[in-house]
């Protein structure tokens, strides 16, 4: 009995939309104090950095080193070895934050949907870029179909509103032969921030329309407990 009320509540958990109050206030209270202090955040970005390059003096310069780190893991974390690989064409990221993987990243277009983006800028957490930021949410995405080469989900699908309506929408606007990149912790608790309990059976359900090209399971998760899912799915012809 009281594992069905425990699953239940989970459920009901994974119902609601994330706070995104909260969101904000993480990034403003716990991850930018770390870089103006001289530090970085992630702590392991010099790993993604060229050889004998050292921190940044300034706090500008530190911000577009997290960036450009934010490209090469990604492209790391997927097994992805060419380092050209979004070179001319369209990427469009889900979620980013101001972490800056839209601003350093060498595609020919480069887009955020990010429903933070106006209150990052106005705080002063988005870095200065070609880069587009629309301020809404993944479920509508405001591009047109097949539009789009790459679309990226780094640990952000258990973050909004409903996954399954996300995964729709990059499915939508992927071109024929696109490629998904899909990065997300699962099997943990429901949080204000993270109100999605997502297992790796519901995760393959949403994908099953997609041709899987890569998938790992990594048990150290973005959060504090969990496993963390590492996919790359490529958009099938005629669908």
């Amino acid at each position: 009995m009281r594992r069905t009320i425990s699953r239940l509540k989970r459920r009901l958990a994974g119902s609601s939309g994330p706070d995104l109050d909260a969101e904000l206030r993480w990034w403003l209270e716990r991850w930018n104090p770390v870089i103006q202090d001289g530090g970085f955040n992630p702590g392991d970005v010099t790993e993604y950095l060229d050889d004998g390059e050292g921190v940044a003096p300034t706090y500008e310069g530190r911000r577009w080193q997290i960036a450009r780190a934010e490209v090469r893991r990604v492209l790391r974390e997927a097994s992805i070895e060419d380092p050209d690989y979004f070179a001319g064409k369209v990427v469009v990221d889900i979620g980013p934050g101001p972490l800056g993987f839209p601003d350093a990243c060498p595609a020919k277009v480069s887009m955020a949907i990010e429903p933070l983006a106006e209150r990052f800028a106005s705080h002063g957490l988005l870095l200065r870029s070609d880069a587009v930021y629309l301020p809404v949410g993944a479920e509508r995405i405001p591009l047109l179909a097949e539009s789009v080469d790459v679309m990226l989900s780094r640990n952000s699908l258990d973050h909004v509103s409903d996954p399954q309506a996300v995964v729709g929408e990059v499915t939508r606007v992927l071109r024929p032969g696109g490629v998904f990149i899909l990065n997300v912790d699962m099997e943990h608790a429901a949080t204000a921030t993270e109100p999605h309990v997502l297992d790796l059976q519901q995760i393959r359900s949403m994908l099953a329309h997609m041709e899987l090209l890569s998938e790992r399971i990594r048990e150290h998760p973005h959060g504090g407990e969990g496993r963390t899912l590492i996919a790359v799915a490529r958009k099938r012809q005629g669908s």
